[in-house]
C-alpha cells in the first residue's frame, strides 16, 4: 500500500490549534464545509492529523464491514470521551463490547417494552402535572426532568438508588461541559483551570455515589430486573468491577438522560414552528389514542409520528460527532489510511448531504414514508450508529420519546414564545440552548392530559 496520504487538506488550519479553533467555535458549518472537499478530507487538531469521513458508503463500511477488524473505537473525540465513561459500552473496544453487550441486552428485550411504555407515561404525566395554562417553559430543561423519572423507574429500581440517581444527574452536566472543552482543545485537561477544578469534584462526587450504591446492591437479595442487577447480581459474585460498573452507569446516565431530552425537545421545537405537521399529528393522536391512556400497542400505529421523530433525528442528531481509529494499514475512498489513523465522521453532516436529502434544511415528515425512502437514505441515517455498535436501547429510546409525545400532546397544545429559536449546545451530545415554548392546555382534554386512571395507581 502506498504510504502518502492522498486525502484533500482542508484551509485554514493555524499554528499549534490546526482546525481546532474552527471546530470549537463552528463546528457544524466547519463539518458542512469539509464534504464540499471530498469523501475524506484531512485536518489537524493541534498537531495531530486527523481524517473526517464525509461519504455514507464510506462510514458504513467503518462502522459495519471493517468494524472490529480494519477500525474500531478510538481516535481524537473517543479518547477524550473515554476519560469520563471509561470502558462503559459506548466506549468499549470490538472485542470486550461482545460479551458485555450480551450481558445487558436482556435489560432492553422487546417483552418488557409493554411494562416499560407504562412507566414512561407515568413520568410524562408527573412531569406535566406541574404545567399550567400560559406558561412558558425550557423544552429542554422539562424534558430531561422526564428522562431521569424513566432512568429512576426503569434502569435504577431500588428504592436506595435514587440518592445516586440524583447525585449523578447533578454532577453529569458538569463533566459533560468539561469533556466538551477537551475533545475540541487537545491537552486541555490538563490545566488546573476552574472548569477541571469543577470537574475533579463532580467526578469524585459520582464514584462515591454510585459506589455506595454498588455496595448496597451487593447486600440486595431482591433482583430488581434492572440494569444495576445485571451489573451486580443479587446472592452472586459481583460480575463487574466496581470501575465497570461505574463506566456502565455513566454511559446509560449520558444515553438516557441527555440524548432523550435532545430527541424531544427539538422534536417540539419542529412541531411549534410547522402548524401543519402539528396538525397532522394532533390528527393523528386523536385518531389512535383519543382520551385515553397511551398504551405499547398503540406505538407501532402512530406511523406519522415516527416520521416526525425521525425528521427531528435527521436534522438534530443528538450524537453529532464520531470518531474512530484505523487498525490496521488500510483504505478508505481510495485514500491510504495508516494503522492509527484517527477518522471523524458526523452524524449531523451526513444527514444534511443534499446528494442524499433532496432539500436538507427543510423539515419533511413525509421523507420517511415508505414509497420515498431508498437505500441511500437508510444507509446515510445514522442516529443510532450502525452494525454491531448500534446502540443498544434504539427501540427502548423510540418508546419511550413516543410516549412522551402522546402525553403531552394529547395534553397540551405547545407555541414558540416570540424571540429567536434555540442555538445547538455542542457537548458530548447536542442540545437546543435558549428555547421556550408557550403551553396551553387543551380544553377537549381532562386535566390530566387524556390519560384517564392509571393502573396500579
Amino acid at each position: 500500500m502506498r504510504t502518502t496520504d492522498t486525502a484533500p487538506s482542508a484551509p485554514g488550519a493555524l499554528p499549534l490549534i490546526g482546525h481546532a479553533g474552527r471546530l470549537a467555535r463552528d463546528g457544524l458549518g466547519f463539518l458542512e464545509e469539509l464534504r464540499a472537499l471530498g469523501p475524506v478530507v484531512r485536518i489537524r487538531l493541534g498537531r495531530t492529523p486527523v481524517h473526517v469521513v464525509n461519504a455514507p458508503d464510506l462510514v458504513q463500511r467503518m462502522l459495519v464491514a471493517g468494524n472490529g477488524v480494519e477500525f474500531d473505537k478510538g481516535g481524537p473525540f473517543f479518547d477524550q470521551a473515554a476519560q469520563l465513561v471509561g470502558g462503559g459500552l459506548s466506549t468499549s473496544l470490538a472485542g470486550p463490547h461482545r460479551p458485555m453487550r450480551a450481558a445487558l441486552r436482556p435489560v432492553f428485550t422487546r417483552h418488557r417494552l409493554p411494562h416499560h411504555t407504562e412507566r414512561f407515561r407515568d413520568c410524562a404525566l408527573e412531569v406535566t402535572s406541574t404545567w399550567r395554562s400560559g406558561q412558558a417553559v425550557e423544552p429542554y430543561t422539562e424534558m430531561k426532568h422526564y428522562a431521569v423519572a424513566v432512568l429512576a423507574r426503569t434502569l435504577f429500581l431500588a428504592p436506595e438508588d435514587r440518592q445516586a440517581v440524583e447525585a449523578v444527574l447533578r454532577n453529569v452536566p458538569v463533566m459533560l461541559s468539561a469533556l466538551a472543552t477537551h475533545m475540541m482543545v487537545p491537552g486541555s485537561n490538563r490545566l488546573p483551570t476552574p472548569e477541571n477544578l469543577r470537574n475533579a469534584r463532580a467526578t469524585r462526587e459520582t464514584r462515591a455515589a454510585v459506589a455506595a450504591m454498588v455496595r448496597r446492591r451487593m447486600s440486595d437479595p431482591t433482583d430488581h430486573h434492572d440494569l444495576m442487577s445485571a451489573l451486580v447480581p443479587p446472592d452472586r459474585p459481583a460480575a463487574h468491577t466496581d470501575q465497570e460498573v461505574f463506566d456502565q452507569v455513566i454511559t446509560f446516565f449520558i444515553g438516557g438522560t441527555e440524548t432523550m431530552a435532545s430527541l424531544l425537545s427539538w422534536t417540539l421545537h419542529l412541531l411549534s414552528r410547522h402548524p401543519r405537521a402539528y396538525e397532522r399529528l394532533e390528527a393523528e393522536l386523536d385518531d389512535v389514542v383519543g382520551d385515553r391512556p397511551v398504551t405499547h400497542q398503540d406505538l407501532s400505529r402512530l406511523t406519522y409520528m415516527r416520521r416526525v421523530m425521525n425528521e427531528s433525528l435527521r436534522l438534530h442528531p443528538p450524537v453529532w460527532l464520531l470518531s474512530r481509529v484505523a487498525l490496521v494499514d488500510t483504505e478508505l475512498g481510495g485514500h491510504p489510511l495508516p494503522a492509527g489513523a484517527g477518522l471523524l465522521f458526523s452524524p449531523y453532516a451526513l444527514h444534511r448531504d443534499p446528494a442524499v436529502f433532496a432539500d436538507p434544511e427543510r423539515f419533511d415528515p413525509d421523507r420517511w414514508s415508505e414509497d420515498r425512502v431508498d437505500r441511500r437514505q437508510r444507509e446515510a441515517f445514522i442516529p443510532f450508529g450502525a452494525g454491531a455498535r448500534r446502540c443498544i436501547g434504539d427501540t427502548f429510546g423510540l418508546a419511550e420519546a413516543q410516549t412522551a409525545l402522546a402525553v403531552i400532546l394529547g395534553g397540551w397544545r405547545i407555541r414558540p414564545r416570540p424571540g429567536g429559536g434555540p442555538e445547538p449546545l455542542l457537548r458530548m451530545t447536542m442540545g437546543p440552548q435558549g428555547d421556550r415554548l408557550v403551553l396551553d392546555r387543551r380544553a377537549d382534554r381532562a386535566p390530566d392530559g387524556g390519560a384517564g386512571v392509571l393502573p396500579g395507581e
